[in-house]
């Protein structure tokens, strides 16, 4: 998070916005919630922090592979115990969605899905799955643009008219890239513009910082391999 919130302040960018998930799988939950506090940017609430502030028993992950469950449940556990209570308020008082009219444009800023922060738009939905949320869908998001996070797999598609954007990642990516990540949206003319930004950062030191607290070495492997660990 480090070297992106660098990459961004270097750009100028118009506005920054910050799509959740602020721990999990790593070593320094407060820290990096305390970053983005400090970046000052608009926060939507992600799966993850919602079960955080909330002290639930789950992050919401829905994994169904007993590994993943068990993983899963080890690193919300850790996680839950070790955020502060201050920090477990903040998380709490996060929007679930973000809407901005920018350019004639009607955008859509959420974690899962228009309609939930635990729904994976996976990169592979169907243009049936996605249309959903279009005019013609039974749950119209009423978005032009919608950008969203949660599966850690960046993509742009556009079906019936509407900009479906996930934003991938800045930790624990999973598309074998273990480069941190973010998206650049540029609108204007008429147009949506999406880049997909990936920077080198430390990851040996993320990795070594989490085994020694004691979590376990899969997730280090994990951040090596831009999540195709075995």
């Amino acid at each position: 998070m480090e070297a992106v919130r660098e990459h961004i302040e270097a750009q100028g960018y118009d506005a920054v916005y910050c799509l959740g998930d602020l721990g999990g799988y790593a070593s320094q939950p407060n820290e990096v919630q305390e970053l983005i506090m400090g970046m000052g940017c608009p926060t939507i609430l992600g799966n993850y922090d919602e079960g955080v502030g909330l002290d639930r028993d789950d992050c919401g992950c829905h994994y169904v592979k007993p590994f993943d469950i068990e993983m899963s449940n080890i690193s919300f556990h850790w996680t839950r115990e070790r955020t502060s209570d201050v920090n477990k308020a903040w998380l709490r008082d996060l929007p679930r969605e973000i809407r901005l009219p920018i350019e004639g444009k009607r955008i859509l800023l959420c974690h899962g899905s228009p309609r939930s922060t635990t729904e994976y738009l996976f990169e592979n939905r169907s243009d049936g799955f996605l249309m959903q949320f279009t005019p013609s869908g039974k749950d119209d998001a009423q978005a032009d643009v919608i950008v969203f996070g949660h599966t850690h797999v960046p993509y742009h598609r556009v079906v019936e008219g509407v900009h479906f954007i996930n934003s991938g990642s800045v930790g624990r990516p999973k598309d074998g890239d273990k480069r941190a990540g973010y998206v650049v949206l540029t609108l204007g003319d008429g147009d949506v513009k999406v880049e997909v930004v990936r920077l080198d950062y430390d990851v040996e030191l993320a990795a070594r910082r989490l085994v020694e607290a004691g979590l376990p070495e899969y997730f280090a492997s994990y951040l090596r391999t831009g999540g195709q660990a075995g």
